[in-house]
């Protein structure tokens, strides 16, 4: 019987993963002309992981200052998106809100003058309860210590993104490969070789691995282990009669409620999101469970703390899947061990808004350094690097909150 051979036997690069960071990757590396690209998924090569059960949030409010900056570099991305990358990317400004307890007003006012000091012209406004309550009719203010508004936050449609992406990716060359496992990374005396996948070998002098939940595992025969542990995610969707109807008594923003450890946005003018918290730590490699009636009960009971009209809304769907998360719930982003691997996982629910910037700033990285520790590098990445929990350095943020 004759091997299999791979048809993208022979690549300058492969990226693996096929949500919005490995599409973004992928679609930056192809603009800086780095040659033949192949793009390899385990699913359909469209988002079917983390990035699909994303909520889409857009904002600038973090707890790191490091997050804050990759955020400003990427929210013109997604406003000018059909200019930018093609297509759409479904941004709709609704407004964002940061939320906090009393108790967190001071983190607030620093947190929210770095997102304005990050984005420039932009301004994040801290606004009381009552004024909050006159932008948003829908919200109950009771509990509000204090809130962050930033009037040009909101949402984009994560598949929509994608989708964009991986278009503009592959009119530039670059090549799917859908249904594919990368099994190991292969490298001689010090350099990337190539990866193994589930249906043979593809040579490569650049790996970029970017597989969100399965984080470092086709290298770790390499002694590279990054800690990133596999969550489930939910969300799920109700219909709420003008949710995204600005002054509209149901009226409500993109929001992350710190009081609740909730959040929420519109859906179009009728519709609803909102977050279903996270399942303990769950095993790679099994089909994921849909939401329960128990855990869908207990997100309902927390969102309609802020918005009473969430308690009736009617459920119109649900979505659950599996996200990668680090110690600190940051990104890795670097190279690491051989020449020529880069890393670019472990994004703890928080990877969409931030996808426009990381590519960017790797594919410089790449194309200036050829994925060398130590070389060619960006300082908005440098927090991120895959060596920073091995030096008992993670990110702690300058503010913090309850649940941020």
């Amino acid at each position: 019987m004759s091997p299999v051979v791979h048809a993208h036997a022979h690549a300058d690069a492969v990226v693996v993963g096929g949500g919005v960071i490995g599409a973004a990757i992928a679609h930056r590396l192809a603009l800086a002309g780095l040659g033949r690209i192949v793009l390899c998924d385990q699913g359909r090569v469209s988002a079917q992981g983390a990035t699909s059960r994303s909520g889409g949030l857009l904002r600038l409010h973090h707890t790191s200052v490091a997050d804050t900056r990759l955020a400003a570099r990427s929210l013109p991305v997604f406003e000018q998106w059909a200019d930018v990358i093609g297509g759409d990317c479904g941004y709709r400004r609704t407004g964002f809100v940061m939320i906090v307890g009393e108790g967190h007003a001071d983190g607030l006012r620093q947190n929210a003058a770095a997102a304005s000091d990050a984005a420039g012209y932009r301004r994040t406004e801290v606004v009381d309860a009552a004024e909050l309550k006159a932008l948003y009719p829908g919200l109950r203010t009771e509990g509000v210590g204090l809130a962050a508004y930033e009037p040009e936050g909101g949402y984009a449609d994560p598949l929509a993104a994608t989708a964009s992406l991986l278009g503009a990716a592959y009119r530039l060359g670059v090549s799917p490969s859908e249904g594919i496992r990368a099994v190991k990374v292969l490298e001689r005396a010090g350099t990337v070789t190539g990866v193994l996948t589930s249906i043979g070998r593809i040579d490569s002098p650049l790996v970029v691995l970017a597989g969100g939940a399965w984080g470092s595992a086709p290298a770790e025969y390499l002694g590279i282990h990054i800690p990133v542990t596999a969550r489930r995610i939910g969300l799920a969707q109700a219909e709420l009669p003008g949710a995204g109807r600005r002054g509209a008594a149901a009226s409500v923003p993109t929001c992350i409620d710190d009081t609740t450890g909730s959040y929420f946005r519109p859906d179009g003018l009728d519709r609803f999101y909102f977050g279903v918290p996270s399942k303990p730590d769950t095993e790679l490699g099994r089909d994921v469970e849909p939401l329960t009636e128990a855990e869908l009960e207990a997100a309902i009971a927390a969102v309609a703390h802020r918005v009473p009209a969430a308690a009736a809304a009617p459920l119109a769907g649900t979505r659950s899947g599996l996200d990668g998360y680090t110690p600190d719930k940051r990104p890795v982003v670097g190279a690491a061990g051989p020449d020529g691997l880069y890393l670019a996982l472990g994004f703890s629910g928080g990877g969409f808004k931030l996808a426009p910037a990381v590519a960017e700033l790797a594919a410089l990285e790449i194309a200036e350094g050829g994925a060398v520790p130590g070389k060619a590098v960006q300082e908005l990445l440098e927090p991120y690097r895959p060596q920073r929990f091995l030096a008992g350095n993670p990110i702690r943020p300058e503010a913090p909150y309850d649940h941020m």
